[in-house]
């Protein structure tokens, strides 16, 4: 007949080390999962959300006027500092705005104009970008059409 032997009192010791360290690593991504859920709600660049309705495209004699709506759909104010019109094929930005604020209250929608000196290609795949105070942005791409 076998006789069982208990288990060593060294592997017993290094067992309960193990699930020590196990329950302690378990509790340390909760913890630091809680507190990042925690301090991300009091940063404000992650409350701004933006959206970029529409565009639409003016011209006045040597100038083309690119008019972005863009719509504040988070929970706080938001200052739009630059706006930006980039050919979406060669990535060139042909037309900025870094001068002006923008305020948008949440729910509201505000136009945001970005002149530009070059010619619009007809056909051609642009797309408005905006930007910011804390770095949020929004995109949205147009063909453009000569009217």
């Amino acid at each position: 007949m076998k006789v069982k032997r208990p288990i060593s009192p060294v592997i017993a010791t290094l067992l309960l080390i193990l699930i020590t360290i196990s329950a302690s690593i378990l509790v340390y991504v909760w913890v630091t999962g809680y507190a990042s859920s925690v301090t991300s709600a009091e940063a404000p660049q992650l409350q701004e959300r933006i959206k970029i309705d529409t565009v639409s495209v003016t011209e006045n004699n040597d100038e083309i006027n690119v008019t972005i709506y863009v719509r504040n759909i988070g929970n706080v104010e938001i200052n739009v500092t630059s706006g930006y019109i980039i050919d979406a094929t060669t990535s060139e930005v042909v037309g900025s705005n870094t001068e002006e604020e923008l305020k948008v209250a949440p729910g509201k929608v505000e136009l945001f104009n970005v002149t530009i000196t070059n010619e619009l290609s007809p056909g051609r795949t642009y797309i408005a970008k905006v930007v910011t105070k804390n770095g949020v942005e929004a995109t949205y791409s147009f063909t453009y059409s000569q009217s």
